[in-house]
């Protein structure tokens, strides 16, 4: 990964808004009191990975009505590589009810933002970064166990609307191959 993109991005963004990465473990916290599902664990991922709270309340912006779900956004941005592959996982984490519009708008929201920070990447600090290198991973974390049988056809994650869904068991946190 490109260290420029991670110190960039620590000038440019507001403190507080990055997650925490240790031992090859990214830690995704939910800070909401409601939420059962409160850490979600993915080892694995690279030393010089960028965790970012996607959703942190004060990068959240008031241009926007909330009518067509331009404010949602997923919980993380994980940006990671494994092996010789690049990674963009965005993350959301449920631990009530999941309505399935509601976790796309999430995810499409999400990569409308991660395009505006590209731009001004781009635009104000002369770094290029490519998406067309990553491949774009949608994983949502659910407490409750899913169904032992599929009941949709088998998901990618690699849009939104075709989100892989996990559940999440802390004895046995997934890796980022297992998610990839």
């Amino acid at each position: 990964m490109n260290i420029n993109l991670k110190e960039t991005l620590q000038k440019i963004l507001v403190p507080g808004i990055f997650g925490e990465i240790n031992a090859r473990t990214a830690i995704l916290k939910e800070n909401d009191r409601s939420a059962k599902l409160r850490e979600v664990q993915i080892n694995g991922v690279s030393d010089d990975s960028i965790l970012i709270k996607i959703d942190y309340s004060q990068a959240n912006d008031q241009i926007f009505c909330n009518e067509n779900g331009s404010l949602k956004r997923c919980d993380y941005l994980l940006i990671t590589k494994l092996r010789h592959k690049k990674f963009l996982l965005f993350v959301e984490m449920k631990s009530n009810k999941i309505i399935g519009t509601e976790i796309i708008q999430k995810f499409r929201a999400s990569e409308c933002l991660l395009d505006y920070i590209i731009s001004v990447l781009r635009q104000f600090h002369d770094l290029d970064f490519n998406c067309n290198e990553y491949k774009k991973r949608f994983v949502l974390f659910q407490e409750k166990p899913l169904p032992k049988r599929p009941v949709h056809p088998q998901r990618t994650g690699s849009a939104p609307d075709n989100y892989l869904s996990k559940n999440y068991d802390p004895n046995k946190p997934p890796t980022l191959e297992s998610l990839s």
